[in-house]
Formats: C-alpha cells, sequence, structure tokens
C-alpha cells in the first residue's frame, strides 16, 4: 500500500484558536501550520497545498462546513478531517459538538454538531478516510461511553467503510493543551517528524496513534481513544523518517543483561528504554519472537487486570483480546500470538527475560513515574484462565534469577557470546544456552534417539540439550557442540541416568536388556571420546 494519491486525496485543518466567550487557545493556531506543513512535505506525505485546505477560526457553520463538504466530493482515494478546539457537549445529551468563535457553553446552537461532518464522511466516495478531532469531549465521536457498551457512531456506520478516527481524549475527558501545541497534537507531530524506529518505511496511522498513545499515558495525560473500520488502520500517511537510524541501535536480539544498566535504573520514557536496549519496541509489551529464541524484555505497567505482581514473582498476562479504549477483555487469547509465542518459547528455552516495570503497575515495586529496570527473571510456567472480564487469558509465572553471572564464574563461559545466555548447572557451572539452541536448530528440535518433535501451544517445538560428558564435576567435559546431543524429554532423562548408552558406531543400547533400540540421527560431529566416557560410567556389567 501507498502514500495517498495527491490529486484523488483531500484535507481540510479545522482549528479555532480565538474565542469570545471561552478561553483562548492560542496553540491550536500552531496545530494548524505544522499539520499542513506535515501533509504537503513531499518528503513526508506529499498532498498538494491546494488540496489541503486550512479553516482558522471559523465564524459560522457555512465557514466550517462548505470545506467539508466540497473534501468530500472530491476525494475518491483518501479524505482526512482535522478539528482542534474546544469541544462541548450538551446537558441533556451525549452528542459532541465542535466550537465557532462565538461558542457559548450554555447556548449550544453556537455549535457545530459533529453529527454533521459524520453525514459528510458518510455520503463522500474517498476509499479512506481518517479523522483527528484534538478537543475535550472527542471520545464522544468514536462512541466510547463510560460504560464501554457503545459500538461507536462514526467508524460503525453500515456506510463508513475504510475510516479510522482518532480522538483525544475520552467521552468524559477535557483534553490538554501544551505549549507550542496542544498535547495530543503535538505528541502526534513529534512522532511524524522524528519516525519510528523497526518499522516499514510508511507509518500506517494505527502506529501512529499507538506511539501518541504511549506517550500521552507516560506524561500521565489523558489517553487518546480511536475507532476503525473496514482496515481503516491499515491507511499509511507518512513517510517514516526513523529508517536512517536502525544503524545507531541495534535491532538484533539480546538476552540478558545489558552492559552499563543496572536493575534498578530509571527511564522517563520508551524512547529511552529503546535507546538504553533495555526493551527495543516503542509500543509492544513484549519483545522478541519465538523464532529467535523468545521473549528478550516485557513491560508490566498494569494494562491487563490480570496481572499480578509479587516482587521476585509475576503473574503477567499474555497480549490480544483487549479492547483498546476501554481496556475490557473481549476476546480469547490466542498461544499463536508474535508476543505470547514468544513467552512459550522462553519457557522451554530457558533464556532470561529482561523485566521493565511501568508507573501504572504495582505501587510497592514500580515506579511514580516513567519506567524502571529490574532485572533477569525466567519463565517457569504458563497457564490458560478465564480473565475477570470473561474470555480466556494466558498467564505466564516470571520468577527472578536470583545468582547474577560475572566473567569468572566459569570456565565454560565463552567470552564471544553475550551475557545472559548461559544455564546454571551447579555451582560454578554454567552452560550457553545460545550453543543449545543451535543444536537443536540443526535437528529442528527432533530427538536424535527417537525423531519425536515435542511440541507446546501455539505449535512452538522444543528439545532438550544432554551433555555426553557431563560439565559438572567431576566430569568436567565441555560445553561444545561435539558434547552435546539434541533429545526428547524422555530420552534425556534415560541417557543422563544412564538407561541408554551409545556404541562408536552410534546404535543406541537399551541397558535394561542390552537390546539394540536402533542408531541415533547423527548430523553434527561427535567426540567418540566422550561417547566411552558416558559408556564406561554407566554400562551395566555381565555380573549385575
Amino acid at each position: 500500500m501507498t502514500l495517498p494519491d495527491p490529486l484523488r486525496s483531500r484535507a481540510v485543518l479545522i482549528g479555532t484558536s480565538r474565542y469570545t466567550y471561552l478561553e483562548q487557545l492560542p496553540a491550536v493556531a500552531n496545530n494548524l501550520t505544522e499539520l499542513a506543513r506535515l501533509l504537503t512535505d513531499g518528503q513526508l506525505c506529499g498532498i498538494p497545498a491546494e488540496h489541503c485546505e486550512v479553516v482558522s477560526n471559523p465564524d459560522s457553520i457555512a465557514e466550517m462546513l462548505d470545506p467539508v463538504a466540497k473534501a468530500a466530493q472530491e476525494a475518491t482515494d483518501v479524505l482526512i478531517v482535522y478539528f482542534a478546539g474546544h469541544g462541548l457537549v450538551h446537558s441533556t445529551g451525549s452528542d459532541l459538538y465542535l466550537t465557532l468563535v462565538g461558542s457559548d457553553n450554555g447556548r449550544m446552537y453556537r455549535s457545530v454538531a459533529y453529527d454533521y461532518i459524520r453525514t459528510e464522511l458518510r455520503m463522500s466516495r474517498a476509499k479512506r478516510k481518517l479523522v483527528i478531532l484534538d478537543c475535550c469531549y472527542s471520545g464522544l465521536a468514536a462512541g466510547v461511553m463510560s460504560g464501554g457498551d457503545s459500538t461507536g457512531e462514526v467508524a460503525n456506520s453500515a456506510n463508513l467503510s475504510g475510516v479510522y478516527l482518532m480522538a483525544s481524549t475520552a467521552e468524559n475527558k477535557t483534553s490538554q493543551s501544551g505549549d507550542t501545541y496542544t498535547a495530543f497534537s503535538g505528541a502526534l507531530f513529534d512522532l511524524i517528524n522524528t519516525g519510528v524506529p523497526d518499522h516499514p518505511d510508511l507509518l500506517d496511522v494505527d502506529t501512529l496513534f499507538e506511539g501518541v498513545r504511549e506517550v500521552l499515558r507516560d506524561k500521565g495525560l489523558p489517553i487518546p481513544q480511536r475507532r476503525e473500520r473496514d482496515y481503516g488502520a491499515s491507511l499509511r500517511l507518512f513517510r517514516n523518517q526513523a529508517m536512517g537510524e536502525r544503524s545507531l541501535v541495534p535491532v538484533k536480539e539480546f538476552y540478558g543483561p545489558i552492559s552499563g544498566v543496572e536493575p534498578g535504573a530509571r527511564f522517563p520514557n520508551r524512547q529511552e528504554l529503546r535507546r538504553s536496549r533495555i526493551h527495543r519496541p516503542l509500543q509492544a509489551g513484549i519483545c522478541g519472537t519465538a523464532e529467535k529464541g523468545g521473549a528478550e524484555s516485557i513491560v508490566v505497567s498494569g494494562g491487563y487486570k490480570d496481572d499480578k505482581d509479587y516482587g521476585d514473582t509475576i503473574i503477567y498476562t499474555g497480549h490480544g483480546g483487549r479492547d483498546p479504549n476501554t481496556g475490557v477483555q473481549v476476546k480469547d487469547q490466542s498461544p499463536m500470538h508474535t508476543g505470547n509465542a514468544a513467552l512459550i518459547k522462553s519457557l522451554t528455552t530457558g533464556l532470561p527475560v529482561r523485566v521493565v516495570r511501568g508507573s501504572g503497575g504495582n505501587r510497592d515495586f514500580s515506579p511514580e513515574v516513567g519506567y524502571s529496570y529490574d532485572g533477569l527473571f525466567r519463565v517457569t510456567d504458563y497457564f490458560v484462565q478465564p480473565s475477570v472480564d470473561g474470555p480466556s487469558v494466558l498467564l505466564y509465572r516470571l520468577e527472578r534469577i536470583a545468582d547474577t553471572i560475572s566473567d569468572n564464574t566459569s570456565q565454560h563461559m565463552s567470552r564471544d557470546l553475550s551475557p545472559g545466555r548461559f544455564e546454571r548447572l551447579a555451582p560454578g557451572v554454567y552452560a550457553s544456552r545460545a550453543r543449545a539452541e543451535e543444536l537443536k536448530r540443526l535437528y529442528n528440535y527432533e530427538c536424535q534417539v527417537c525423531g519425536v518433535v515435542l511440541e507446546a501451544p501455539g505449535d512452538q517445538p522444543f528439545a532438550w540439550v544432554a551433555y555426553v560428558r557431563g560439565l559438572e564435576p567431576p566430569h568436567r567435559g565441555a560445553d561444545a557442540f561435539n558434547n552435546m546431543l539434541c533429545l526428547c524429554s524422555n530420552h534425556r532423562d534415560l541417557f543422563r541416568f544412564g538407561s541408554i548408552t551409545i556404541e562408536d558406531d552410534f546404535r543406541v543400547i537399551d541397558q535394561a536388556d542390552g537390546e539394540e533400540m536402533g542408531e541415533l540421527n547423527v548430523k553434527h560431529e561427535i567426540s567418540l571420546e566422550s561417547i566411552r566416557y558416558h559408556r564406561e560410567h554407566h554400562r551395566v556389567s555381565d555380573g549385575e
């Protein structure tokens, strides 16, 4: 999908900064100037200036709506309608009114009912429609009622396809004015100007909304709302200005501690978290994928009602199924979702997960503002249960890793591997998790003895690595490929306890009866010296 067609797209930017009876909003004038610049900039969006009309301080209904009606008739690709100013709601109803210069809170007939704009949207032939409302009570336009039961008059109207609506506040909240721009529009402009790292060349409106919401939440400001219908969220509106930053902030997966960042470190916002590499996504609460080894980091901020934070133990709710406007769980969560699958993978790999706590979490362990990095945890369990709202959720148990690994902890630690990728096998003995995962991938998680592939929910394969000659004393084997086997949990334990052994020709022998079980599947070099060592220490003699 491309940017809006410049010849077939239209934008109308309306703002009321000067009032006769209401409080003045000087920042709104700046909003109009900046948004017009962004939309008409050929390097960002590219809508021609003649197709982007600015309506500043309208005095009448016609002065506000005539440009909207004209643009709605002409647009056949993208139609954008923006309003900034005071929003009013009638004392006897719940309809949103947009204000004119002469609007008065006590005389609603001096304002413009939002329903008029909705009518023009419905009549437009534009394939995709974006409405941005930066005003008090703008959530009313999205149908976001306090009870969360409304379906949303704008986006859910039968004739309104391809609509995306951004509202700066909920239906019962007042908007905030910033210094140069209003708070909501200012955050939007910053995101457009700086871009979103690790995202495609073209930014869609939903990515922009998510970024703005995170910024406002970090500042403790009213949380914006949205509604979309028929893939309106996929509208790509601006070129991503952060594309050039990819080399500045590495995006390669990284597990374990980050050099120079100690537990307890504080961060004012998601951008700083990302720069530190503690948690790379600007929006998602889970960083990492099952394909790369599991979750690198998570943010615990009280976003889900089923989260439980006990300090050293966290019950963390998976992602998905929640209404973004009300926070109510409305659908079952799926283990197939990227973040959920990543946490399941973390359970099977044992790789550590960095935990970040946000100001919205348990007050006993969370910062008052911003975010804090609280060290490494390990996923030790996960389960499914009904949420407090009804639909089922995935819950993950994470436990703090008590011991940390220093450079001189063990002779088995490789200097070329990232810290945090080690499994503690015994006091002072650690094995490379990264090397173990590499072996598992070589065998596609198939057991070398039986060929079975074990799967966790979400179609996540897993296997275990057995060390032919144990790493712990007194064996002191090498943490190396030629001393490792990829096995299912059953044959791992049988091999570990000597119930099965391997001959030099890789025949597998059942020590219970001495019978051959078959040949070991071999795709990598295995040390015969280690195989013989294992046999000598576990073979049952004829006299027993």
